[in-house]
């Protein structure tokens, strides 16, 4: 039994492993750029991954669609795992990772599925290998564009202006039973604590804290009591965790946050609509596929914040 296990799965297991040992060197190669920078890494590489361990398969392993779906979906949850394991890559980074991989892993497997059934060579699609180390010099040539986008919330409190303006100027610590913690929290998001300011007009410093020191310096560029308060954000870089994700993210040229504001307008008696509404900068390559997990992810952040703010305000 062992033996004709063997002698069905192991060179599909060799490939498994040798697409493994490929990912990590791509990761390696392409460095910290390769999660949310990188067209060869987040679309060439991962079709390739796709195409790697089917290089061993034999032709009724090849003309059945379960190994084409799950051979490669195989090899992309191992390679992510030995990512985390080695701690190359945290959690939330797979997760922006994952739609491509196996998505892309799954269309380069078909795509030889087809070549293989009507060429019927097996070898000589392993130059497909060196496309991505092929593609890069080319796509560091190439204009990388620098776009902002803007994330808005908002939410309905039953409260006075001067109660709401007093508790976004300035947050005393928000404990834990004030604060829900969502799934990005959980994967490593470090949550909002608490945000001091230095004085009250145009020109004063506000400084926001989040978990595990995180630091945020914020210089007032427009106040007007009770309607409207606006700041711009630099990320403190000695506050930055050495985690995986606030190094690609916060470390990096490619995602800065550029200004916040809050705005004030009344709806009714006691009644408030609190607006916030953020800008961040995105330059990279990809940025209609990051544009959509920075949306995202300060959503959730925004959500969350004005959710304690609504808790700490309402009557």
């Amino acid at each position: 039994m062992a033996r004709r296990f063997a002698e069905k799965y192991l060179l599909l297991l060799l490939g498994v492993l040798i697409g493994v040992a490929y990912g990590l060197f791509t990761r390696i190669v392409f460095g910290q750029r390769a999660t949310l920078v990188s067209l060869s890494f987040l679309f060439l590489v991962p079709t390739v991954l796709g195409i790697i361990p089917l290089v061993f398969a034999n032709d009724a392993q090849i003309r059945s669609y379960r190994y084409i779906i799950f051979i490669p979906w195989l090899t992309v949850v191992a390679f992510f795992l030995t990512m985390l394991a080695l701690g190359i890559e945290s959690s939330i980074c797979l997760l922006i990772l994952g739609a491509p991989f196996f998505i892309l892993g799954t269309v380069g497997a078909l795509t030889f599925r087809l070549i293989r059934i009507h060429i019927k060579k097996k070898n000589t699609l392993l130059t497909l290998i060196i496309i991505p180390f092929l593609f890069s010099p080319i796509e560091e040539a190439i204009n990388t564009p620098s776009q902002v986008y803007t994330v808005a919330s908002e939410v309905t409190i039953n409260s006075t202006p001067d109660r709401v303006w007093n508790n976004i100027i300035r947050v005393p610590e928000i404990k834990d039973s004030e604060y829900n913690p969502g799934f990005f929290n959980y994967l490593g998001v470090p949550r909002p604590i608490e945000a001091e300011l230095s004085d009250e007009h145009t020109g004063a410093e506000r400084i926001g804290h989040f978990q595990d020191g995180l630091t945020f310096i914020e210089h007032i560029t427009d106040w007007q009591p009770n309607k409207k308060v606006s700041f711009d954000i630099v990320v403190d870089p000695q506050t930055i965790r050495p985690a995986v994700f606030d190094q690609h993210v916060l470390k990096g040229d490619y995602f800065k946050f550029i200004e916040a504001s809050y705005e004030l307008e009344q709806t009714g008696d006691n009644q408030i609509k609190l607006r916030l509404v953020s800008n961040y900068r995105l330059t990279s390559k990809v940025n209609f596929y990051n544009k959509f997990w920075g949306d995202l992810l300060l959503k959730d952040f925004q959500d969350r914040l004005l959710a304690v703010i609504k808790f700490r305000c309402d009557q």
